[in-house]
C-alpha cells in the first residue's frame, strides 16, 4: 500500500503500522533507523498518533525528531 510520510510517498505492506512507515522513511533516506525511538508522529489533522498505530491507503503522517534529552 501508498501512504505519505514527511510530503514523501512511501510504498509499505498492507497491516503497516505508523513505526513501519517512519522505518522505511528513514532507511530510505539513509537516515540512522534508531531514530525511530524519538519520533512523534501525527496524523494529517496534526493531531499526535501512536507509533504502533495502523495505517491505511493513502494514509498521511508527519513525523518529528523528539530532540529533547530526557533526564
Amino acid at each position: 500500500m501508498n501512504v505519505k510520510v514527511n510530503s514523501k510517498d512511501i510504498r509499505i505492506f498492507k497491516g503497516a503500522t505508523a513505526k513501519d512507515a517512519v522505518l522505511r522513511y528513514l532507511s530510505t533516506n539513509k537516515m540512522d533507523k534508531a531514530l525511530v525511538e524519538q519520533v512523534v508522529v501525527n496524523d494529517q489533522w496534526n493531531h499526535e498518533i501512536d507509533i504502533d498505530a495502523p495505517l491505511r491507503e493513502g494514509q498521511v503522517i508527519t513525523f518529528e525528531i523528539n530532540t529533547v534529552n530526557e533526564e
